[in-house]
């Protein structure tokens, strides 16, 4: 985002009928490969345990589809579960046949870019076959941590014709990702926030779908 642009529209009598903030994205774009990984271990849960969560069908498909928009080359789902396997397994080869195709394309096209992993290792052994580098892996999180990049300043890095190194980035379940992955984070996305001064009180909890929609059209909309 290069500009911020403030409208005032003036009724008859001059007073003010409409204030609105248009955000004008920069005419670059980014050309290194990126990727997103929807982590389900390991998760805390609400008392601060290391927990596994169950993947759910929407994050399959609407996030898919949300990366097929913004041009993310692979989306990975990681869960270490053996019955979560069995299970989205099932829905993806569902969506990867034939008929799946000829019958919603669009929806076939988006999952067509899901891939089940494991664990988070094997996510970026298949990246480093791919480009013979492992990834730079970026952590999104809802909770203000320290040396967090800004979506302006981390899409202008990116933008960057000097840029070429693969980028992972990290969306987690449950009760935010346990601080044990931390090590594996070269770099932290700020948390997207909601209404300022909100006179109903703060309030921060977006699905992972929305904020993945959220954080991908900042960084690679136009």
């Amino acid at each position: 985002m290069s500009h911020i642009f403030v409208n005032n529209s003036p009724d008859s009598n001059g007073d003010v009928l409409e204030f609105r903030i248009r955000f004008c994205y920069s005419d670059s774009s980014v050309n290194v490969p990126v990727y997103v990984v929807l982590l389900h271990y390991p998760m805390r849960n609400r008392v601060g345990d290391t927990v596994a969560t169950a993947v759910t069908n929407l994050d399959i498909h609407d996030i898919s589809r949300t990366c097929r928009t913004y041009g993310i080359k692979r989306y990975f789902i990681v869960t270490p579960v053996t019955e979560q396997h069995r299970v989205v397994g099932r829905i993806l080869s569902h969506w990867k046949r034939d008929v799946s195709k000829a019958w919603h394309p669009d929806r076939f096209e988006a999952l067509a870019r899901v891939d089940l992993a494991k664990d988070f290792e094997s996510v970026k052994a298949e990246i480093h076959s791919a480009h013979g580098e492992y990834p730079e892996v970026v952590l999104t999180d809802a909770s203000p941590l320290p040396n967090a990049v800004t979506y302006v300043d981390y899409r202008r890095e990116l933008e960057s014709p000097e840029r070429s190194k693969p980028v992972l980035i990290v969306f987690g379940t449950g009760w935010g990702i346990s601080d044990v992955f931390y090590p594996e984070v070269h770099r932290i996305l700020a948390p997207v926030y909601g209404l300022k001064n909100d006179p109903d009180g703060e309030y921060n909890h977006l699905s992972v779908r929305a904020a993945a929609a959220i954080i991908l059209d900042r960084l690679f909309g136009h």
